[in-house]
């Protein structure tokens, strides 16, 4: 995941999401997955945990450091967690399965070339009818100002996190992401960050899962199978590999 390459070591920091549950209804169901754009393993550890085999896809040299102390420190479940240097356009695996995930990583397909060629990468490795499941913020198009995104402590440190947003032409935005770390009231450190995201419509996204082979099931708003309407911010997608 591309954005934090100084700063993996704090992404389970701020990423507290809740949705390892909606993941595991599809991987209990599946047995078996592709987790791409794993990042730091936040979703495949505890799949992992209940006995799911999770092949992991993580392009960032940074975000897989995370991701092999965690699994340093969890010796029994690496039988059952893969995890590979490579991006979803490219990876090359010689074998299919019956459910893959995106979380957090659609966004960062930056055009319609990058997303279909992905998106078909991914049907190539996915059983007849298997399942592929997103995450994505359809058609965010606005400017931010820097604004407080999170606050953490850790001992006597404090992280916080501050985020903005920059619309660019050619339907992308760029991320600031931006870390300062106290002791009491003393700066001691702060990092910055920037990452590329495509801006892609709801229709745009139909359009893609098309021409990569796929057929739409189902649509949710957020990680408790509300389904989705119109003009909500998070669209959860639900999409079956076509015959």
């Amino acid at each position: 995941m591309s954005g934090y390459e100084k700063s993996a070591h704090l992404y389970d920091l701020f990423d507290q999401k809740e949705n390892v549950e909606f993941f595991y209804h599809y991987a209990s169901l599946a047995g078996e997955v592709l987790d791409i754009g794993a990042g730091t393993g936040r979703i495949a550890l505890p799949l992992a945990r209940r006995g799911v085999k999770v092949t992991c896809i993580e392009p960032s040299p940074s975000m897989r450091t995370e991701f092999q102390r965690k699994l340093d420190r969890h010796h029994d479940l690496s039988q059952y967690i893969q995890l590979i240097a490579d991006k979803a356009s490219t990876f090359t695996l010689g074998c299919t399965f019956p459910a893959a995930f995106l979380s957090g990583s659609f966004d960062h397909f930056l055009d319609d070339e990058d997303r279909i060629k992905s998106l078909t990468n991914i049907r190539r490795h996915l059983d007849t009818k298997g399942t592929l499941v997103f995450d994505v913020f359809p058609g965010l198009m606005v400017n931010s100002t820097l604004f407080p995104a999170g606050i953490a402590t850790i001992g006597n440190k404090e992280y916080r996190r501050f985020v903005g947003e920059k619309v660019l032409p050619d339907n992308r935005k760029e991320i600031l992401l931006v870390f300062e770390v106290y002791e009491g009231d003393r700066l001691i450190e702060r990092i910055e960050e920037r990452s590329l995201v495509g801006i892609i419509s709801r229709q745009g996204i139909h359009r893609v899962l098309t021409e990569a082979g796929y057929s739409l099931e189902k649509e949710w708003n957020n990680y408790d199978f509300t389904p989705y309407q119109e003009k909500d911010p998070l669209l959860i997608v639900e999409a079956i590999k076509k015959s």
